[in-house]
């Protein structure tokens, strides 16, 4: 049966054993578990951390976990959309079994925020690979610059479609993000990221040409300025390189 939020729940303790044992959890430690769903790692996780913060959207299932563990005093259960859930204003954890259609938004939420420390979430294996997607491979892009600013990432495993109830029908896997700390970004940062990954195939002249809405003679200066070449594509180039071109823009042109 299709599930009301796009769930995959897990099933294979195994893994969901693998998952909390990744994410390094002490006693003392604030964790948020996103989408516990039926608690394959909520029953795990309340035996690491004396704070767990559960939040699911889907009502029945936050009913359900409330009434099951109305005598823990270690665990909150939270019946909202993380997309919404006010984050804790002291260090967290994050551990999560994240709904296919929601991972982008919801990793976005979490990564930038100051009070974040670590995180291990599963995912659809697509997904993953362009979290953590290197410069000039298919799988770079905005969301891999994203994260690369704001945390460290490692993959850890693939998770088959059988160890889910209903079955994906793609492979997902899990990885592990550790905030960086980063100042605040450059406001033209992520706009100027954003933008350049729509037109990916254009050089960096055409891309930024139709950021500023200069000519490509103009364009070609700003760029020679900060030593890119006007003929790479977005996926060739780094984040320091558009931190850079990002500063440059802001120090000289009014957009």
């Amino acid at each position: 049966m299709r599930q009301p939020h796009g769930q995959n729940f897990l099933i294979d303790k195994n893994i969901a054993y693998r998952i909390v044992e990744s994410a390094d959890i002490q006693k003392t430690d604030t964790v948020i578990e996103i989408g516990p769903g039926k608690a394959a790692l909520t029953d795990i996780l309340k035996e690491y951390t004396d704070n767990l913060i559960a939040v699911d959207i889907d009502s029945n299932l936050a009913q359900a976990l409330q009434t099951k563990y109305k005598d823990n005093n270690n665990i909150t259960v939270i019946n909202r959309d993380f997309l919404k859930f006010d984050l804790p204003t002291t260090k967290f954890k994050i551990v999560a079994n994240l709904p296919y259609n929601m991972g982008t938004a919801i990793v976005q939420k979490f990564l930038p925020d100051k009070n974040f420390v670590s995180g291990v979430i599963m995912l659809q294996k697509e997904l993953i690979t362009r979290l953590i997607g290197n410069l000039g491979t298919k799988d770079y892009g905005y969301i891999s610059l994203f994260r690369q600013y704001y945390a460290d990432a490692e993959f850890l495993f693939d998770v088959p479609p059988g160890c889910f109830n209903p079955k994906p029908q793609v492979m997902s896997a899990v990885a592990k993000f550790i905030n960086k700390f980063p100042q605040e970004p450059n406001e033209r940062l992520f706009p100027l990221i954003k933008h350049c990954f729509t037109m990916r195939r254009k050089t960096i002249l055409n891309c930024l040409s139709t950021f500023l809405k200069l000519d490509k003679k103009q364009t070609t200066e700003i760029l020679n300025s900060v030593n890119i070449d006007v003929m790479l594509r977005p996926d060739k180039i780094s984040l320091e390189q558009y931190k850079i071109l990002a500063a440059k823009i802001l120090m000289d042109i009014q957009i």
